[in-house]
This record gives structure tokens, sequence and C-alpha cells, in this order.
């Protein structure tokens, strides 16, 4: 028997799996119950460590594979064939379905000139969108949204997990995270304040007292969403991954108007004992994935989705010594989505003409960023280069 319960704030915000810390701008959110506005939205998932995308995308037919992994090299019966030269790493038969449906797109040889191998330097440098000698701090997703990114929402961008990344910087971004600290948060902010200020904020006080309205009236947005929706069972793995999946899709099944939301999965820093790790990754990963896009299919939402991967480098060419592989430059990232144009781009690396023993990257990551800019928003980002012949990810 099915028991149901009145919801109350504390369920809800367990039902969510996450909080809200505070966000700079006050006066944003759209009144809750308005119907959602029609656009793409972007997911970008971050594999925290540095993906191997080798063992990932297998160049199944190439010798200097075997020669370059005689131990960690997956073999041809573990692999999920794409065509005729490719593989799929055979733990993600999700994303193998995708690919069947047309639904993924494979970007080869991902990575950026003078590449530097710091987890810490290159995820920045990832993050910016603006090459190996930049410095800024500010996400390449806030850059592009500064002027000209999508109206009319509750935010700019939700990070789930991980760092703000892409989306640091100045805008309508926040990140939700642990229910206690939001619970206390919101029980601690003033509640003497109104939803608007008599004023514009003209002094540090008045800025801090603006900060916290944001924060009341942005949980209180949510929490309006969440309670006002129906109910959905999603089925999605019990992982980290997976839960913040299954919480991007409650806030999109609520109506929550976001055009970004960011996930991480961590644990991708495979310098040994590679293959069992490295599959229950992948494995996790592709499931995700799919019980998302089962739910996006199932919310009527799957042709606006764009799910993205990316992480701060791939692996070395050659396995060490201890059954894994070290920190490298170029690997493959997936873009998934109902709209999506499937298969295969860019080129993938040489396996035999290496620079400094590591792969020699064929797409620059700024290309990525600036097709997806162009398909879903139609911003122009002058700041990417793009590669030749351009990349395009929709079916538009």
């Amino acid at each position: 028997m099915t028991h149901h319960h009145p919801m109350n704030r504390r369920r809800l915000l367990q039902t969510l799996g996450a909080s809200l810390p505070m966000i700079t701008l006050p006066g944003f959110v759209t009144a809750a119950g308005q119907d959602p506005m029609p656009g793409n939205i972007l997911i970008l998932i971050e594999l925290a460590g540095g993906n191997d995308g080798l063992n990932t995308v297998i160049p199944r037919t190439d010798d200097a594979y075997r020669s370059l992994r005689p131990r960690i090299g997956i073999a041809q019966e573990d692999m999920i064939g794409l065509d005729t030269d490719t593989g799929l790493h055979g733990g993600m038969r999700a994303l193998g379905d995708l690919w069947e449906d047309g639904a993924l797109q494979i970007v080869q040889g991902v990575g950026y000139p003078d590449p530097n191998r710091s987890h810490f330097r290159s995820i920045e440098i990832w993050n910016a969108g603006l090459g190996a000698q930049s410095q800024t701090q500010q996400g390449w997703v806030s850059t592009a949204f500064a002027d000209e990114g999508p109206r009319f929402r509750d935010a700019d961008g939700l990070v789930l997990g991980g760092d703000m990344g892409p989306l640091a910087g100045d805008g309508r971004f926040s990140a939700m995270r642990n229910e206690e600290d939001f619970v206390e948060r919101q029980q601690n902010l003033p509640g003497a304040m109104h939803a608007v200020r008599p004023q514009a904020a003209v002094s540090p006080l008045d800025h801090v007292l603006d900060t916290y309205e944001s924060a009341r009236i942005t949980g209180d947005a949510i929490y309006k969403r969440l309670s006002t929706s129906p109910a959905t069972a999603f089925e999605f793995p019990g992982t980290l991954l997976g839960e913040q999946l299954r919480t991007a899709a409650r806030l999109l099944v609520a109506g929550v108007e976001v055009p970004v939301l960011k996930v991480v999965q961590d644990g991708y820093d495979t310098h040994e004992d590679q293959p069992e790790q490295h599959a229950d990754l992948l494995t996790d990963l592709s499931r995700s994935i799919g019980a998302f896009s089962a739910a996006m299919k199932q919310i009527g939402l799957w042709d606006q989705i764009s799910i993205v991967t990316f992480s701060e480098f791939g692996r070395t060419a050659r396995e060490n010594g201890s059954g894994g592989t070290d920190h490298g430059t170029a690997a493959p990232l997936f873009v998934a989505g109902g709209n999506v144009r499937g298969g295969l781009s860019g080129q993938a690396p040489s396996l035999t003409n290496l620079v400094a023993d590591d792969l020699s990257h064929t797409t620059d990551y700024r290309s990525v960023y600036a097709a997806l800019l162009q398909d879903l928003w139609r911003i122009d980002a002058p700041a990417f280069p793009t590669s030749t012949p351009k990349l395009q990810l929709l079916n538009i």
C-alpha cells in the first residue's frame, strides 16, 4: 500500500537532495506555477580526475593501441562496436543505445595547445575557455551569457556537484548543496526583510541584505515549484552522479527555468589498477545518462536536452607500470540529446605520431563551446576558435 504524506519543507528538501546557497541578484524569480520557457537546456557532466579516452572510445583495429596497452587494453569482445574501426567501452551499454538511436555524437581528440597536466590548472583552463595562457577565473558559460544569454528564467545556471567551474562569475548562477546547510541558512536569514527593497543597494550592508533576500526568494520559488508539481517516479542509479541527475530531472519536471545545469563524477585519476575502476566509472556514467534520458523522454523534454561530458585532460597513450595511466592530453567527449546530430566528429589522434610520448589534440575544446553556444542559443563567441570543418552538434 502506498502512503501519501502532506508535503512539508524538510521532506521537500530531502526529495531535492541538495541546497541553494545565496544568489547575488535579487528580484529575478519567475512566479511559481508559470509554464516553463521552451528552449534548449545544457547538462554539463564533469569527469573529474582526467578520463582515459583511449579506453572509453577505442581504436579497435589500430595495432599501436595493443602495443601501447598490452595489459590494460580493452579486448574486442568487451567493446560495443560503433563502426569498423571504433569501439565503445563495454560498460557503456546505455550510451551504445543512444548511439543506435542517432542521439549521441562523439567528438574525438579534444584538447588545447600547450597542454597542462596539473589537475587544478588544466580544469581552470577548461572552465574559462580562453586557452592555456589565460588567468581568468570566470567560467565560459557566465562569460557568454553576460550580454546575450537566454532570458526569462529562474537562474542562469545551477551547479549540482563540484565547483562552479564553467558557471563561475557574474550572473544568476548558483550551486545546490547539502540540505542541512540550506535549512540552517534559510532559518537564519533575517525575517524582517521583504521580497522587494524600497531602494537599490547603495552600501556594502545593503548588498548583504539584498543577497539574503535573494537566497530566501530563490529557495521559496523552488519550494513552490516542487511542492505543486506532480510526483514522478524516476529510476536512477544510487550513486552520487545518479542522485545529481535525479535532482536535475526533479527540477526540470517541476518547471524550474534554467538553461544550464552542471554535475560531477569523481574518480578518473586512474594511476593504478585502472581496468576495474574505469569500468565502474563508465558503467555508472552510462547508466546515469541513460536514466536521465528516459526521464526527459517521459516528461517530453528530451528534444530540448543536450548532455555534454568534459574532463581536465585525457590519460597517457602508454600504460604505466602500475596497471594504470598518467596525466595526458587529448580525449573524446560525448554530446547526447534528442536533437543531437549523431555520429563521430573530429579526428581520432594518431597513436604512432605522439608528441612527448602523448597524444596530439585534433579538436580545440573551445570549438566545442562555440558550437554549443551557437547551436543551442544562437550566441556568437568570437573568443572561442572553431574547428575546420565547423562542428555541428544539433540537427538544425
